[in-house]
């Protein structure tokens, strides 16, 4: 290599084709590199090899710059530098090597681009997994099918390229549904996946199809006629298959979540499928949620090395806990030692570090530190759909309301077909006391299921909350008695008590304490409470007195149960301003605020302080309920808050009528509602 002085250097390399040459080797590599990681994986080429490429394409430049400084492209062919003249010289093989090369990476670059969205403007990667047909004899095996899709769900959304959608938006179509186009639009998806499994003893056999949704072609189909003991290998299969077909490339970690085999106990996996069956039933019914945790206790008792059992039970034992199911020490400590569990036998895990964060948020209640760790499971898992919900939860625990907002919206991306994400956002819209936007989010889960027991129950309260009874009763009309988990009688409840119907609310309560004796005998000592401000307002104190006595005896034998229960203590209270009792009344009233302050959670804290104001005017404390109802005209919180609506109605709040501060509270402009 002829030696040149420094000035020149650059000269040189310009003279030389130096830059031309680095110009068309970055163009021809990159184009390289894409067809290596776009085409390899589609005829199954290992990994490995798109690595390789990419480090020979790296070693490869330096030389390429070396061969460019010694060699010169002439009409004659390549010669040494040396040995060629100026008028030899020739730069436009360079030029058309770099041209040819710009528009064929061009030309990929816009396919790739164009390739990403499907027609329907879905993402190329995107997939929904249908809810599989159970073939099988014996019906009862339908958890066993609803839990491979879910089990296929899941090994999908460890795939860091796919969009999955989750189960809970699936679930409402039926296997071999007619126009899957459609289904597909609905659902923000290019691909389905549909299928059917046969159970019969210790075989099953599962049929498969990925389908392009916009013009229903088969990409890939597949029949697996297996022993039940290689499950998890079709379960793994079926995932890589599906991954493959769609070109998603795997990284090492995820070809390995994919393929995790969580246990080896066949029975200890049917428990197990049992209590996800029972924990992705709609609605959050106590008595589902207690079945699930104790499913996912049997699992763990067949198999005590079953990580992923052990995460579900303590998820089940704290969603108890949080939902003030059960908040007894034995239910709290059980969520905790299941998790630790969990983390010590598989650490890593996706389920453990759901498990772990759902433990900070409803058990511990760190809201903070389960945020982080949710964002965390974010960033590895992007289609996992619980993710972003927990995250909208939590941020309207740190009433950052406008990011929770935000994130139904990232949450609804995944889950677009989800009632009970519609109804999260409604109750959302309704704690900021936006009655428009939480009626849009009802219709949209009444356009999805128009019978749904909840949703029409959630309508109801909003109906109530903006002073449409009439609307509120036809409503109520449609729904049968007991529905949605008892909401509904409570509704009617309201209903009577706001329309002051109070002779028709006792024979309906004392119907339904009868009923409750066989039924659910813990829910007694509440309508005993409800039985006594019926039969008080409708102006008979003499026979609200055994009611209420009965209620607070049931209520202060829960309380021994369930000691950290402000509902419990919120009851009391007011059990004790029916039986006359002032001071008890404010003491187990504060007791309740003391037990969820709005500081650790501003969504259900406020409502503590609503029973404390109405305690307070109950018991003649007129200044200091009111002024806390000034606040809590202001704040957002629970599902539906206290509003100018509720104050007219309520006869809660008959007490303080006369009062100015009161009157100029309902009469006046409605406050806003202040949040951020």
């Amino acid at each position: 290599m002829g030696a040149v002085n420094s000035p020149d250097f650059f000269k040189e390399l310009k003279r030389r084709n130096v830059y031309k040459v680095a110009v068309a080797y970055a163009v021809v590599a990159w184009l390289l590199i894409q067809i290596a990681t776009q085409v390899f994986p589609f005829f199954d080429v290992p990994n490995w090899s798109v690595r390789l490429v990419v480090l020979l394409l790296m070693v490869g430049f330096p030389i390429a710059l070396i061969l460019a400084w010694a060699f010169e492209l002439t009409p004659e062919g390549i010669k040494r530098t040396e040995e060629v003249a100026g008028s030899q010289r020739s730069s436009r093989g360079w030029i058309w090597v770099v041209l040819i090369a710009a528009v064929a990476a061009g030309s990929l670059l816009w396919f790739q681009i164009s390739a990403r969205k499907s027609p329907a403007g879905a993402d190329a990667k995107s997939i929904a997994v249908l809810p599989f047909e159970n073939l099988s004899e014996n019906k009862e095996n339908a958890y066993f099918v609803d839990g491979m899709q879910d089990e296929v769900i899941t090994r999908l959304a460890k795939i860091g390229e796919l969009r999955v959608i989750s189960r809970s938006s699936t679930q409402r179509y039926k296997t071999r549904p007619g126009n899957l186009a459609e289904i597909a639009r609905e659902l923000g998806v290019s691909h389905l996946v549909e299928g059917t499994v046969q159970r019969v003893g210790d075989r099953v056999r599962i049929n498969v199809q990925l389908i392009r949704a916009a013009n229903e072609g088969h990409l890939w189909a597949e029949i697996y006629d297996r022993n039940l003991t290689d499950i998890f290998a079709v379960q793994t299969e079926l995932a890589t298959s599906i991954a493959q077909s769609l070109r998603a490339t795997l990284t090492g970690n995820e070809r390995k979540a994919v393929a995790e085999k969580p246990t080896s106990n066949l029975a200890a996996y049917d428990a197990y499928l049992r209590g996800l069956d029972l924990n992705s039933r709609p609605g959050q019914t106590e008595a589902n949620q207690r079945k699930a945790a104790e499913s996912f206790a049997e699992a763990v008792r067949l198999d005590p090395q079953f990580a992923q059992a052990w995460a579900a039970l303590s998820q089940a034992k704290a969603s108890l806990y949080f939902l003030n199911f059960d908040v007894s020490p034995a239910c709290k400590e059980t969520a905790r030692s299941a998790a630790r569990t969990a983390t010590r036998l598989s650490p890593s895990s996706p389920e453990t570090l759901l498990a772990d964060a759902y433990y900070r948020y409803h058990v511990e209640r760190d809201y903070e530190g389960a945020r982080l760790l949710f964002e965390k499971i974010q960033r590895e898992l992007p289609s996992n759909s619980e993710v972003p919900l927990a995250l909208a939860r939590i941020a309207r625990r740190q009433s950052r309301w406008n990011d929770s907002v935000r994130l139904y919206e990232q949450a609804a991306q995944l889950n677009p077909r989800d009632v009970g994400l519609f109804m999260d956002r409604a109750w959302t819209f309704s704690m900021l006391r936006q009655y428009a936007a939480t009626a849009d989010m009802i219709a949209h889960a009444l356009a999805i299921n128009p019978d749904d027991p909840e949703v029409l129950v959630s309508k109801v309260k909003l109906l109530q909350t903006t002073g449409d009874l009439p609307g509120a009763r036809a409503v109520l009309a449609r729904l049968p008695p007991d529905s949605a988990g008892g909401q509904s009688e409570g509704l009617r409840y309201v209903q009577l008590l706001w329309e002051r119907r109070y002779d028709e609310a006792a024979p309906r309560l004392e119907t339904q304490i009868t009923r409750q004796k066989s039924e659910s005998p813990a829910d007694i000592p509440n309508s005993q409470v409800l039985l006594g401000d019926a039969l008080s307002l409708g102006g008979n104190p003499e026979g609200a007195r055994k009611p209420y006595l009965e209620a607070k005896a049931g209520l202060e034998k829960l309380r021994q149960e369930q000691p950290e229960s402000p509902f419990i203590a919120a009851n009391l209270a007011f059990t004790e301003a029916g039986l006359g009792n002032k001071e008890a009344a404010l003491r187990e009233a504060e007791r309740a605020v003391s037990l969820l302050p709005a500081s650790e959670d501003p969504v259900f804290g406020p409502g503590m302080e609503e029973v404390l104001a109405g305690v307070e005017a109950q018991v003649g404390e007129s200044e200091r309920a009111i002024t806390r109802i000034e606040r809590l005209l202001k704040t957002p919180y629970g599902a539906f808050p206290l509003n100018q609506v509720a104050l007219r109605l309520d006869p809660t709040w008959d007490p303080l009528r006369s009062h100015p501060r009161f009157k100029a509270l309902v009469e006046g402009p409605e406050p806003k509602t202040i949040y951020k």
